[in-house]
């Protein structure tokens, strides 16, 4: 099968239109077309379906999208690994991660995997922005994050980071420790999409005033409740140390996130140790999260 193929496929879902998708690949339109033709019938299934609102995989294409994304990641691999072999150079082992992660926890099981295997060299992209390309155009071999992250790939999960309200200190509750989350509604939301707040609370806000700030950045957050701007709700690893004027609240009831590892297809024979590795240290990585949070 050619790669060209699954490629232009993975393009047109990406983009969701056959259009932006030859923009990508430069070349025109009517080659898009074909080019998925010919796959449908290499295939012999429909894989995406176009409508006036664009393209997007059809029920046979969903079920299918995992073994394409692995065949086009195999192959992305294939050439990478040969140009690798052909340079004469040693590939690093490529981890893309949650910048509250990469913050925490991560230094630590680097240095401990390093004492085990002192000759691995890294490549560590911090974020959580653009990793379905990455992990698609086999430019990582694994993410860390939260499990709602990507599609596809074998995912592992390592520990519950639960929620935490932040709130300014002249708002609170006086004497409170918990509070509700119907109560906590009630506020004004600084609603933060990149860490699914709002996805994971069981209420929605109350007030019409909330807003949304689409930052991986905690300290934009905890600045702007500390400013007495709103109320928002932060993982347990974005919390550090905070500010006199904001006080921090547990959740009732508690909502949580599921941190973990997503594999690359056929990653390299490292990046499988570095995962048992990150798998037997789990419990203790989240023992020593608990033990961080500053209340």
């Amino acid at each position: 099968m050619d790669d060209r193929k699954l490629e232009t496929l993975l393009a047109a879902v990406r983009t969701g239109s056959f259009s932006k998708a030859a923009d990508e690949l430069i070349c025109t339109q009517s080659a898009v077309t074909q080019i998925m033709n010919s796959l449908e019938s290499e295939l012999g299934v429909k894989l995406v379906e176009r409508s006036h609102s664009g393209v997007r995989l059809s029920d046979a294409g969903e079920e299918l999208l995992p073994y394409i994304v692995e065949a086009e990641s195999a192959l992305a691999r294939l050439r990478e690994e040969a140009k690798i072999v052909a340079e004469g150079a040693v590939r690093p082992l490529r981890i893309a991660s949650f910048s509250s992660i990469a913050n925490t926890w991560l230094p630590d099981i680097l240095t401990g995997f390093e004492k085990e295997e002192p000759d691995v060299r890294y490549d560590i992209r911090v974020g959580s922005i653009g990793f379905e390309d990455m992990m698609m155009n086999g430019e990582i071999d694994m993410v860390l994050g939260t499990s709602s992250l990507l599609k596809g790939f074998r995912w592992y999960p390592l520990m519950e980071d639960p929620y935490y309200a932040l709130m300014p200190k002249d708002m609170a509750p006086e004497g409170a420790t918990v509070i509700s989350q119907e109560d906590f509604a009630e506020y004004r939301w600084i609603i933060a999409p990149l860490n699914e707040m709002a996805k994971n609370l069981d209420v929605e806000p109350k007030n019409k005033d909330s807003m949304t700030v689409v930052t991986d950045d905690d300290s934009t957050l905890i600045n702007m409740v500390a400013k007495g701007m709103g109320v928002t709700a932060v993982p347990k690893l974005f919390i550090n140390e905070l500010p006199e004027e904001v006080v921090m609240l547990g959740l009732d009831p508690v909502p949580t996130r599921t941190l973990g590892i997503f594999m690359a297809h056929r990653p390299p024979e490292v990046a499988e140790r570095f995962r048992d590795h990150l798998l037997r240290h789990a419990a203790a990585i989240s023992q020593k999260t608990a033990a961080n949070v500053k209340k």
